[in-house]
């Protein structure tokens, strides 16, 4: 009898290990289908609802002809909740492209590239609700209808139900692009001159904007500024809601000699941001620095930016997100090997670095590693997606989603280089992750496995 008990005793200790092995290592169940509409569809954007799932937005080549802006909403327990496929944002004639997304409390708002007009590219907005109903006329409200073309944008939430939205313009010069701005009430209603308002006019070519709400107020342009062929530069400037600026002109962030470009940008957390940006040098050992800019404009680390990785060969494509406690960690592709890996660094509040020098390895899988994005879980903890390809050592691509979950420490939590997220056959199109609350969080991509295009998520 004692040795039947010992035995069931033994048999639950070991269903309980399963059960946190489980836990701990287990992806999601399953790759839940958010469109597999026929042809393609394409780049997803994505938010979390509030309610524990996300909305997902994608450029969408259903009819064959033009592109489309269509969207969905994926619960906290996978499941679709409107229609199958995705409700249309915008089916407007010819091609809407390259959209960006920010939800309220009960509606989001997506922004983007509009060819309805044949001549030139525009600039228009939609908002939906969590009912998936539309809220602003069809097909969208023009921002900006400007003869010329406008181009990649960006946009952020106003606070108020509305958003900021800002482009590149060409109405001055089409060899050197100014940046404007835009504010959309809850309503639709352009708050500001009709095709918006110059973020600040120059003689270079304005760029790669990004926006960020400096959380007392007011809000960061932060752009790729280009002088001449030799002369890259990292700016920013910093305007209230209603469009005044809060300083005398645009800030250098970056050193004045030499090549500097894509920006990623974060708050602080005390009104200031944190930027960081790839230098250029002969594009053969390309490097990252970082820098702190306070609320008055004033830097706050080395003049010339934080060394985040000098090591030899190219380091690009970095992802970055605040560490919770004024500080960041980032991760990128890491080309001091002979195939590309994925390295990562801890930046502290005061510009010093956490872990070793140009940075710890977080997959050395063999083959190449690309395109990370990471997301903040829970306090302490990040997870981190990319593309992979460690089967392709050949002129064949063989390409998967996978992910890694780190701590402060830099300690990887998953098994060694990562799980898998997805190993489907087709192409695999760079990976998305967001939190949605409770220490969970969403993964979306997009893969041509099944026809030219279709959209996916898992849940962990």
């Amino acid at each position: 009898m004692d040795s039947e008990n010992t035995f069931h005793r033994l048999i639950r200790l070991l269903t309980l290990l399963l059960v946190c092995y489980c836990a701990l290592y287990s992806t999601a169940a399953a790759e839940i289908p958010v469109s597999t509409a026929i042809d393609g569809q394409f780049l997803p954007w994505v938010v979390n609802d509030g309610e524990g799932g996300v909305l997902v937005m994608w450029e969408d080549y259903r009819t064959g002809k033009d592109w489309d802006v269509y969207a969905q909403r994926i619960d906290s327990t996978g499941n679709a909740r409107w229609a199958e496929n995705g409700v249309a944002i915008c089916q407007a004639d010819r091609n809407q492209r390259r959209l960006r997304i920010v939800r309220h409390d009960k509606h989001a708002i997506v922004v983007w590239n509009d060819r309805r007009d044949r001549s030139n590219w525009d600039i228009y907005a939609q908002a939906i609700n969590l009912d998936g109903e539309i809220l602003w006329q069809t097909g969208g409200i023009p921002v900006c209808i400007n003869t010329t073309d406008q181009s990649t944008q960006a946009i952020m939430s106003d606070g108020e139900g509305g958003a900021i939205c800002v482009w590149e313009d060409e109405r001055r010069s089409s060899e050197f692009q100014d940046l404007y701005i835009q504010r959309i009430t809850a309503e639709g209603q352009p708050m500001w001159e009709p095709d918006g308002i110059p973020v600040f006019p120059s003689e270079s070519l304005q760029s790669d904007p990004i926006l960020v709400a400096d959380g007392v107020g007011g809000f960061y342009v932060v752009w790729w500024d280009v002088v001449g062929y030799d002369a890259w530069h990292i700016m920013a400037y910093r305007l209230r809601l209603d469009a005044k600026p809060l300083w005398d002109a645009p800030i250098l962030v970056s050193p004045m000699d030499g090549m500097q470009g894509e920006p990623r940008v974060i708050a602080d957390g005390e009104g200031g941001i944190i930027v960081l940006w790839q230098t250029y040098e002969n594009f053969i050992n390309d490097q990252l620095h970082a820098q702190r800019i306070a609320a008055d404009g004033s830097k706050l680390w080395e003049g010339t930016g934080v060394p985040i990785c000098t090591a030899s060969g190219i380091q690009k494509h970095a992802s970055v997100v605040g560490d919770g406690n004024g500080g960041f960690i980032t991760v990128w592709r890491d080309e001091r090997d002979i195939y590309s890996d994925l390295y990562m660094q801890h930046i502290r509040a005061d510009g010093t670095p956490v872990w070793e020098k140009d940075g710890i390895p977080l997959c050395t899988a063999g083959g190449h590693q690309d395109k990370p994005s990471i997301v903040k879980t829970e306090a302490g903890r990040f997870f981190v997606t990319w593309l992979d390809y460690r089967e392709d050592f050949g002129e064949e691509s063989s390409d998967a989603v996978y992910g890694q979950l780190i701590d402060l420490a830099g300690k990887t939590l998953w098994d060694e280089n990562g799980v898998a997220i997805s190993t489907s056959s087709g192409e695999h199109f760079p990976p998305f992750v967001v939190s949605v609350g409770q220490g969970k969080w969403v993964v979306v991509w997009s893969n041509t496995e099944r026809d030219s295009g279709d959209i996916y998520l898992e849940r962990f």
